[in-house]
């Protein structure tokens, strides 16, 4: 089935996309600038971006994905605008948000640069397209001759309206881009340009070829300042100089090439100051130091980003001062690591259960923490780094083959080595300790290696049969079980890595079994048989692909490439029970609280077993292709499985039938179910990232009715912001765009009511305002404040807390002295001297204010000593009679009513009118009476207009009542509301009759 057939959504009936961790940076150059005091870097995660804070490496905002790969980036801080380019088109993003697409590229963009309110950009066309950024406009195009294939731009500093373009013969052209001519051409070194960096001299920039030279050369002499040479096989990849304080006593420029070194250069002495080897795991993609900080910011190709600080005495030498990486290669195993045995299954508060064991293809064993990325680190295989520079090999040499099976428990965790590994084409099996993210110094093997046999010798052979090919944990944390290529599984001790035993018995000599368990309570009984070593015949017919031992250390299960499932006593080494599934065994996964196995075989179907009765309870088939991993969920009702074919299903265990099918655009290798029943991780093929996937049956209701027909294509999560404050930002943040949503009070339709989008507690609080005083009442009386001593004069700016008299300044004082001199002079006029000066400079005569006509309308007395409400109804009111307004006349007093407290709205309402007496506060109220009303028929913040009338009313009732003019106008507000009523009514009947007809049900 086409990817086009398929139904596509964003979360299925079980799933949602979340977010995806260990992602950090691909190959696009990362950009840095400044925000004010912040620093900020923008780097690409393949189909979305990042921005992060350069202070501690943390996500601040997070675009949605793209459809395809980025493959160059822009960004004009001053706008707040990013620029993605992705094949031939440029995606505008203000923050996060996607503006506008530009269109008009032959060929596939390579890079990008703004320069001021200019933007350009380079395809593999050799064209150069100049857009403006205040239009979003094409402006022009720049095309190169025949000859000459530009690689990189670079605008040189205090050039007006000129870039220098690099090319991939070596040559470089200086080109004034207002008039679109090529104004100088600079015949360079003979060899590609691969990057270009101004330097903090004018006119003198560095530039780094392909054969491993950094040239810095002086554009307006065209003469040659240094020539450096760093690797001739690997060329330079990123350039960046040091510009703090440090820098004018020890002027800096650092270079980065593909083999991962960073080459750090004196321009004061012409010479190599320092080298810092396997920087990173291959190509070094970009270098930036920070503004006037001895801080190096680098990127490169092995997914992480690194800060460097220069803090030696020296001044040349740097140290790794904080790192974000992620797995280099993609990730084929994970597990979550935690939260079974340190905390309860319920709650969820240990933080342990965010944590992700994985393995990858890149031979790192890696933590990842799910809400905090700062607290992922790769667990340490040993002083390898040293090693390997001592050596001068790469550092992926040294570290054990790629990890095939793990195994953690966290019962011992605090005493010794927890986790055990098995590696590809590796004998040993090795422990590794959790609480010091390190390998342990024990390995668990069944010889001597300073025992050296010769090669192809039986004992050679009988080795090699003991490689470690499947690996568990008894659920104690003392034992360490690993299954050999022969068919034989073997058991360890945790603490010691001392042999204790093998199942079957046979398969280890017998002077060795009975030496490693002469222990407190050993049975020895059936190794002291001479008969002993017909077990032999016990043992798979082939390596052994899992191992599993049950929550109590009485059974223990091995799975085997035969097709074979044997049951051993795990004190005696036994065998138990023996069955044949019918088809080679792949995988294996042990649900321990419930005694349910499940195994997966090479025919693409899921066996479910019970390890207490040995019977087979379940039998899943539908997968098309090889299954690739599968876990239970953490109360066992659900069993996840994915395979080849890049899909993944849920089934249902009780009922047995599959709730859930998904596909993928890459196949998943590796699923791991959180110990709360949360998320579930998987891995895929070709992303070096971890997803995660919220359970929407954690959080809500899932009705699962019926088998789903065909899968539905999941889009990937993409990784979220880091940062909860806004504030401590240069602009806002969102927790995730994709959730984000919008409201408004305006009615999506004339004849829907619309509610106001005020909280629920404000105009709640309008019908309980008694309650709150009285419960608010102080229950002493107040007291007055403490007087100040006589000699200090004090003000009281609100009547309630007074404040000390600001002391002038002499200038002040000085100030106010002239101004009184000037007043009292004569001759300078009182206000307007122009006529003194003989300046006449047109200025209109003052007009007379006319007296008002109308004391409520036009006067400065009651209506504006009264309230701010009575201010806007009359002049809503005034604009009415004036200018003949009949649409939303009392829209600024609706917006200012919004704007109030609940106990500010009381005491604006009450200060319309003062009693009977107070006529013009009678017209007031009935201009309130008018604003509701014109309000309900708008159908517009319904709930708020009824607490309004409610507090209202319950103020001004027995004004209301003697006064004719308003009650009437009390009636006609009755009538609106009560029509208003009916057609809410009308639509919530018809709402229950729907309801009830499409549920069949009595309501």
């Amino acid at each position: 089935m086409s990817a086009d057939q398929l139904t596509r959504a964003q979360n299925s009936r079980v799933l949602q996309a979340f977010r995806a961790i260990g992602v950090v940076a691909d190959d696009v150059p990362i950009l840095w600038y400044g925000m004010g005091k912040a620093s900020f870097a923008t780097a690409s995660l393949g189909k979305s971006f990042v921005v992060y804070n350069c202070d501690k490496l943390t996500p601040v905002l997070v675009s949605p994905q793209l459809p395809k790969r980025i493959a160059a980036l822009a960004v004009q801080p001053k706008k707040h605008l990013t620029f993605t380019a992705c094949g031939r088109q440029i995606i505008v993003w203000k923050r996060v948000q996607r503006v506008k697409t530009l269109l008009g590229h032959k060929g596939t963009i390579k890079q990008m640069m703004t320069v001021g309110n200019v933007l350009f950009a380079l395809d593999d066309e050799q064209e150069i397209k100049i857009w403006d950024l205040d239009t979003m406009e094409l402006v022009d195009t720049l095309n190169f001759p025949t000859g000459f294939t530009p690689t990189v731009m670079l605008h040189p500093d205090t050039y007006l309206n000129k870039i220098l373009v690099g090319s991939e013969q070596g040559a470089l052209q200086l080109w004034n881009i207002r008039k679109i001519k090529c104004i100088y051409e600079f015949k360079g070194w003979g060899s590609a340009v691969n990057a270009m960096e101004q330097s903090p001299a004018v006119d003198v920039v560095s530039i780094g070829l392909a054969d491993g030279r950094l040239m810095v050369h002086h554009l307006q002499l065209d003469q040659q300042v240094l020539d450096f040479k760093q690797d001739q096989k690997s060329g330079i990849t990123a350039m960046s100089f040091r510009t703090d304080a440090g820098a004018s006593t020890t002027p800096l420029v650092v270079s980065g090439s593909r083999s991962g070194d960073i080459a750090v250069w004196n321009l004061q002495t012409k010479r190599l100051e320092s080298v810092i080897p396997g920087a990173h795991d291959g190509a070094v993609v970009s270098l930036q130091f920070l503004a006037n900080e001895p801080l190096l910011l680098s990127s490169g190709t092995d997914n992480s980003i690194k800060m460097w600080i220069f803090d030696h005495l020296n001044g040349g030498t740097a140290r790794l001062l904080k790192s974000r990486e992620g797995h280099r290669a993609p990730p084929t195993r994970i597990r979550y690591y935690g939260n079974n045995t340190l905390a309860t299954m319920a709650d969820g508060a240990d933080g342990t259960c965010c944590q992700i064991l994985s393995a990858g293809q890149d031979r790192a064993f890696r933590v990842f923490h799910t809400a905090r990325e700062q607290q992922s680190r790769e667990l340490s295989q040993g002083p390898v780094l040293k090693k390997a520079r001592s050596l001068n090999v790469r550092l992926e040499d040294l570290k054990l083959p790629p990890i095939v099976q793990f195994a953690a428990m966290e019962t011992r965790a605090r005493d010794w080595a927890n986790v055990v590994t098995c590696h590809e084409n590796e004998i040993a099996a090795y422990v590794w300790r959790f609480e010091h993210r390190a390998i342990g110094k024990k390995v668990l093997r069944q010889f001597d290696p300073s025992n050296r046999v010769p090669s192809g010798s039986v004992e050679d052979l009988r080795r090699k049969k003991t490689q470690a090919t499947s690996v568990a944990i008894s659920s104690c944390g003392n034992y360490a079980l690993v299954g050999g290529l022969g068919g034989s599984v073997f058991r360890y001790n945790m603490q010691s890595g001392e042999k204790r035993g093998s199942y079957p018995v046979a398969a280890t000599p017998k002077a060795k079994i009975i030496r490693s368990l002469v222990l407190p309570g050993s049975d020895l009984s059936a190794l002291q048989n001479d008969e002993a070593d017909k077990t032999a015949a016990d043992a798979h017919d082939g390596p052994v692909s899992a191992v599993a031992v049950d929550a109590l250390n009485e059974t223990l299960v091995s799975a085997g490439i035969d097709g074979k499932l044997k049951f051993w006593g795990f004190k005696k080494h036994e065998l138990r029970f023996e069955m044949d599934v019918g088809s080679p065994i792949s995988q294996m996964e042990l649900h321990r609280d419930s005694n349910l196995l499940c195994v997966a075989c090479d025919d693409q179907v899921l066996r479910l077993y019970d390890v207490t009765t040995h019977k087979l309870v379940r039998r899943f088939a539908g997968h098309l292709h090889r299954v690739t991993d599968m876990t239970f969920s953490s109360d066992a009702r659900w069993l996840f499985s994915s395979s080849a074919d890049a899909s993944l299903r849920v089934w249902d265990i009780p009922t047995g039938k599959c709730v859930d099918w998904m596909r993928f655009q890459k196949p998943v290798t590796g699923l791991a179910v959180s110990p709360t029943g949360e998320f579930l991780a998987t891995t895929h093929v070709s992303h070096v990232g971890i997803f995660l996937w919220a359970n929407r049956s954690f959080f809500t209701e899932v009705f699962l009715d019926s088998e789903p027909t065909e899968p539905i294509l999941m889009d990937m999560p993409v990784s979220l912001n880091e940062v909860d404050n806004s504030d401590q930002l240069g602009f806002g943040t969102e927790r995730n765009p994709q959730l984000s949503v919008s409201s408004s009070s305006d009615p999506l339709d004339a004849s829907l009511i619309t509610l106001s989008t005020a909280p629920r507690a404000f105009w709640q609080s309008l019908f309980n305002l008694e309650l709150i005083k009285k419960r608010n009442k102080p229950i002493e009386p107040p007291k007055a404040p403490e007087q100040a001593p006589f000699f200090l004069q004090t003000v009281r700016k609100d009547d309630v807390h007074p404040t000390f008299v600001p002391v002038a300044s002499e200038a002040k004082k000085e100030t106010e002295k002239k101004d009184e001199e000037d007043v009292a002079m004569d001759g300078w006029g009182a206000g307007d001297d122009d006529e003194a000066w003989g300046d006449d400079d047109g200025e209109e005569p003052e007009d007379e204010v006319a007296a008002p006509s109308s004391r409520i309308v036009k006067t400065e007395g009651m209506v504006t000593t009264r309230c701010k409400l009575a201010t806007l109804l009359a002049k809503a009111v005034q604009e009415e009679e004036d200018e003949d307004h009949t649409v939303s006349r009392f829209n600024e007093v609706a917006k200012y009513m919004q704007s109030l407290s609940a106990s500010a709205v009381d005491v604006e309402m009450s200060t319309l009118c003062m009693g009977d007496f107070d006529e013009e506060g009678k017209k007031l109220l009935g201009w309130f009476l008018d604003f509701l009303r014109e309000e309900m028929q708008t159908r517009r913040n319904f709930q708020v207009l009824q607490a309004y009338l409610n507090r209202f009313l319950k103020l001004h009732e027995e004004l209301l009542v003697a006064d004719s003019t308003l009650l009437a106008r009390v009636d006609e507000l009755g009538a609106v509301q009560q029509q208003q009523w009916q057609h809410l009514q009308k639509l919530l009947h018809n709402n229950l009759c729907l309801v009830q007809y499409l549920s069949k049900i009595q309501m």
